[in-house]
């Protein structure tokens, strides 16, 4: 992604290079905003972003409710596959691996599963 790109789709307002970071570190960290990150750039371009500590703590706890909130969105989706009988009980997996018979296992991009029942080549 570009630099000015980046810079548009973010609307960032702080842009320093990074020789300015270098000579005036501890007065650029002195100064970041709870809420305005700092782009660094480096010949031109944006290379890095510096975020308050407070901040970082915000976006990871959000990260975290995401990854809760998928994790429920999951759950519901195998419950509504029991209900709609899209599972295969255990002793029909254990009778398919024994015999030549196997199950084939697929995952999508959107974490859904999708089984398939096919014969096994012989060896």
């Amino acid at each position: 992604m570009s630099a000015l790109l980046f810079d548009m789709q973010l609307n960032m307002k702080h842009i320093i290079p990074v020789t300015d970071l270098q000579r005036q570190a501890a007065k650029i960290l002195n100064g970041l905003d709870d809420n305005e990150p700092v782009v660094i750039t480096q010949r031109g371009r944006a290379s890095a972003v510096l975020i308050s500590a407070e901040r970082y703590a915000e976006i990871e706890e959000d990260l975290k409710t995401l990854d809760d909130l998928e994790l429920i969105r999951l759950l519901e989706d195998a419950k509504q596959d029991v209900a709609d009988g899209k599972t295969i009980a255990h002793d029909d997996v254990k009778n398919d691996l024994a015999s030549n018979e196997m199950i084939q296992v697929h995952w999508t991009s959107s974490a859904f599963l999708t089984v398939n029942r096919c014969r096994r080549e012989s060896r």
